[in-house]
Parts: C-alpha cells; structure tokens; sequence
C-alpha cells in the first residue's frame, strides 16, 4: 500500500509541475493573456509548481540521502505551500473585487497595483516559513514546536480557508442577485422596445460574470475540501493524536492534488486561457491549410 501511495504521489508531482508549467509558458508567452487577473494566475501557476517540487521530490530526497538537512527542506515544504495559499487569496480577491464591486476595481485596479499584491503573497509566507526555520533551530522542545506548527501553519491555514469560504458565499450571493437583476430588465427591455439587440450587453457582461464566478468557485471549492482534510490531520499531529503512515502519504497527496487540479480548472473554465488552449491544439496545419486552399482556387468561377 505505502509503495501505490508513493507511485501515486510521484505521479500527481508530474502532473503538478507539466500542467502549471504549461500555465506559466502560455500566460507569459500570450500577449493577449497579459492582464491583471492572468498575473494572479501566473503567480499562483508558479506557486503550485513549486508544490509539486517540493513536497514529494524533496521528501524523497531527504529520507534516502544523508547531506539533506529537514529543518530547511521543512521551512522549504511550507514556503511553497503557504505561498500557493496566499497566491489563490489574491487571485481570489482580484476576482471578488471585480464582481461584487466592478466600478471599484476598475478605478483602483492600476498597473503597479497587481505587482504589489503578488508581492505581498509571496513575502508573506516566506516570513512565515523563515520564522519556523529560526523556531526550530532555537529550541528542542516539542511543546514550542507544537505551538510553533500550530501559529504558523494550521492557525495560517484556517484564516485563509474562512476569508476564502466568505468570498464564495460573498460571490455567489452577488451573481445570483444580479443575475436576477439582469433577467427583469431584459424582460423590460424586450416588453418596451420588442427587439432582442438591445438586451445583448447586459447578456454579455452577466454571462461574463457567471464565467468569472464558476473559474474561482471551481478552485476555491476544490481547495477548501482539500485543506479542511490537511488542517485536521495536522492539528490532530500537533495534539499527539495517533497518526498512520498512510494518513500522513494522504495528507501530502492531497496538497499535491489541490495544486494538481488547478491547471485543469484554469482550461475548463477561464475563458481567455481556455480559447489559447484551444487555439494552440487546434492549430492548423501550413501543408493542408495550402492544399485547402490550392483546391478552392483550383474551381472554376
């Protein structure tokens, strides 16, 4: 069984670090995915790839080797997992700023703004992850590690995971209102002026709105099953609760698999990436393209 955990654990860091990956390739290379809202994207792609280094590869290579020193590989195994935390908050903030207060967004939203919001996500969990590190080197005493795994990474975690539940309920609240809202006056227009065109935008920016909410409840969703498994299971270490060797490999593949997921969510159900996607496997090829078009300018007029 520990054996199949391990594959499995081996192959979710695969996918983890091809799949953000190629997330951080199309967004930095794609122009047209240059926005505020892809940066957050970009940040968090960086984050989980991150993930998928450090917790199995890095694990791995601290059991079986002898220059690996577990109080660095630690601070480093929660960096990144706080920073990919962190990265989904302001990805998550972007997104609820921009549906619950749209005019806000668009006057407060400048171009330094997203850069120094990234910034704080990762300085964030790198101050965390430094003060654990010191903490450890400082003391011996399992109750200061206890409080320490407790402050810094549970207490951290829980926080993040009840702002990101609000933002949920918060976001599907407001597009469920204005959903509502956009639905009574496309009767009225249609009643006033019997013409189906002058209803086209406000479809537009509600079904605009409604893709926006499902690509972040999708990821919120996913991330809070996940981490209220994670959280349990390290508060229940922190308390000296009898922990299997096969409930600490499952507590790992599930951070695996929450950064796993999120290229998926990213292809499924954001609209700009998923159109680049597409165009980019959907490619034509030049030969054929010429073929087709040898053919139509062989038929006569």
């Amino acid at each position: 069984m520990e054996n199949l955990l391990n594959s499995l654990g081996w192959l979710l860091s695969i996918v983890t670090a091809v799949g953000n990956g190629f997330v951080i390739f199309l967004v930095a290379k794609n122009r047209r995915l240059h926005s505020s809202a892809n940066w957050f994207v970009l940040s968090l792609a960086v984050a989980d790839f991150g993930v998928g280094i450090a917790v199995f590869p890095s694990s791995y290579f601290c059991i079986y080797s002898m220059a690996c020193n577990s109080r660095v590989q630690m601070a480093f195994f929660w960096f990144f997992l706080h920073s990919s935390v962190t990265n989904l908050c302001c990805l998550t903030w972007d997104r609820y700023v921009a549906i619950v207060h749209p005019f806000k967004y668009n006057t407060s939203m400048t171009e330094r703004r997203p850069g120094m919001v990234i910034l704080a996500a990762w300085l964030a969990p790198f101050i965390i992850s430094l003060s654990l590190f010191v903490g450890m080197y400082l003391t011996n005493s399992n109750t200061a590690w206890k409080v320490l795994r407790l402050t810094g990474v549970t207490g951290f975690e829980i926080i993040s995971c009840a702002l990101l539940f609000y933002a949920v309920v918060r976001i599907l609240a407001v597009v469920r209102t204005q959903s509502h809202q956009v639905s009574a006056m496309e009767q009225q227009i249609q009643s006033t002026f019997s013409c189906n065109d002058a209803a086209e935008p406000a479809t537009s920016r509600r079904r605009q709105k409604q893709n926006t909410a499902r690509f972040i409840i999708a990821l919120l969703v996913f991330f809070l099953g996940c981490y209220v498994v994670v959280n349990s299971l390290v508060m229940c270490m922190a308390f000296s609760c009898k922990v299997s060797d096969k409930a600490s490999h499952i507590l790992f593949l599930l951070l695996v698999l929450n950064s796993a997921v999120n290229p998926l969510v990213y292809a499924f159900f954001k609209k700009d990436i998923k159109m680049e996607i597409k165009k980019l496997v959907c490619r034509e090829n030049p030969s054929s393209h010429s073929d087709a078009t040898s053919s139509i300018t062989a038929v006569p007029n």
